[in-house]
């Protein structure tokens, strides 16, 4: 039987091992935004470790390295400077950068970046944060495809070090900051999410040397790419219920800001799953802070994100895939369900369901969908995914199971 490579395992995995799950919380009719931490770490969880940046292999990367630290420093302020923004990008190497992913991928975001710097309205600061956060994930996402699909081995490399620049200089911090929050938690989503930005981390050091290898091992680059995007999306998943239950807790007009341009990083994956579930979201963002409800708000992306892991769920066994191909789409089918993992919990009422129990199927699932030696034993884990998929779907107010189907306008 085919082995998942060495480094699948503490990324993809690891919370499908390690001791018995703990206890569940309540349930809940609809997912509520996690709790700020309040129990001590357990012993066994290491510190964040931060990693040997590796952002100088891409020459653009590196002259924009100063003007990326200007910008840190301007948004770790009390109160934070947006003139001192406007300086490091405005005809910098990381307005050259964004200007770069517009061209490639036909977005605007230098253009918003810069209507946005030059206002001095109230939250200016948020939104040009923001924004410059969203044109880097773009980035990020779009370079990742092309390490995976083009031709070109020199091309490969150079796309997989801009993805990685991306992520390093811009998006770990926002997911380093969920990981040690989680490392305080004792819950199974604590346990999970507690090496979010470390996984990343890993993917990109195994993705390197993976270009480097003779052949290159596709092994480790397809589904450590759905494996990056992904958890880069549970990153913002995380970070947005935690910011919109702040923003509501406390009235607080600016936090719920920063949540609506936390939202606007994973807009795109409502588009045809609940594409009436965008503007839910943006008007309840967007309107008084202390009325905001985060259970609603997270309902909906829910919704539309479990419709996307149902397809993988099924995907491996319906296309009669094997190898890199079945391995990859069982991947990205875990992470989209480890995004899920904290609504699933509270809200899916039946003591059956062991989270705990559901990855290890995901991670059984995905090692038998590679080998392609057991059918019988795929088609009993594929029913098994299922099966909870649609327990959400349901517990969510889907009417009906799916995949592929938009949500319907609410009259």
């Amino acid at each position: 039987m085919l082995r998942r490579p060495a480094w699948l395992l503490p990324v993809l995995f690891s919370s499908a091992c390690g001791g018995a799950s703990p206890p569940a919380p309540a349930a809940r009719s609809q997912p509520a935004a996690p709790a700020p931490a309040k129990s001590p770490a357990p012993a066994s969880t290491p510190p964040p470790v931060e990693p040997a940046t590796a952002s100088a292999s891409d020459p653009a990367c590196a002259t924009a390295l100063p003007y990326f630290n200007a910008i840190h420093s301007a948004a770790a302020q009390p109160t934070p400077d947006l003139a001192t923004l406007r300086t490091a990008y405005l005809g910098t190497a990381v307005q050259a950068l964004v200007k770069a992913s517009d061209a490639e991928t036909g977005r605007s975001d230098d253009a918003a970046l810069t209507a946005a710097l030059a206002t001095d309205a109230p939250g200016a600061f948020i939104t040009a944060e923001f924004l410059l956060h969203g044109a880097l994930s773009q980035r990020l996402r779009h370079n990742l495809e092309l390490a995976i699909n083009d031709k070109d081995p020199a091309k490969r490399a150079a796309a997989w070090s801009a993805a990685r620049c991306a992520w390093e200089q811009d998006l770990r911090p926002l997911a380093l900051a969920v990981q040690t929050r989680s490392a305080e938690l004792s819950s199974e989503t604590g346990r999970q999410d507690a090496s979010i930005a470390a996984d990343i981390d890993a993917v990109f050091l195994a993705g390197a040397a993976a270009l480097k290898a003779e052949p290159i091992d596709e092994r480790v680059l397809k589904p450590g790419h759905e494996t990056i995007e992904k958890t880069w999306f549970r990153a913002v998943h995380r970070e947005l219920a935690t910011t919109a239950a702040r923003a509501q807790q406390d009235g607080d007009a600016l936090a719920a800001r920063r949540a609506l341009g936390l939202f606007n990083l994973i807009r795109d994956r409502l588009q045809d799953r609940n594409t009436p579930g965008i503007a839910v979201v943006e008007a309840r963002l967007g309107g008084e802070a202390k009325q905001l409800d985060p259970a609603a708000v997270m309902r909906e992306i829910d919704i539309a994100l479990v419709k996307r892991a149902r397809k993988y769920a099924s995907h491996a066994l319906e296309a009669k895939l094997s190898g890199v191909e079945a391995l990859t789409s069982a991947t990205e089918g875990l992470a989209y369900t480890r995004i899920l993992l904290p609504g699933m919990q509270a809200a899916i009422r039946d003591k059956a369901f062991d989270p705990e129990a559901h990855i290890a199927a995901w991670s059984h699932f995905a090692e038998l969908a590679e080998a392609g030696d057991d059918p019988d034993e795929l088609k009993k884990l594929s029913a098994e995914l299922v099966q909870w998929n649609c327990a959400y779907q349901q517990a969510l107010g889907i009417r009906e199971c799916t995949a592929t189907a938009d949500e319907r306008k609410k009259p």
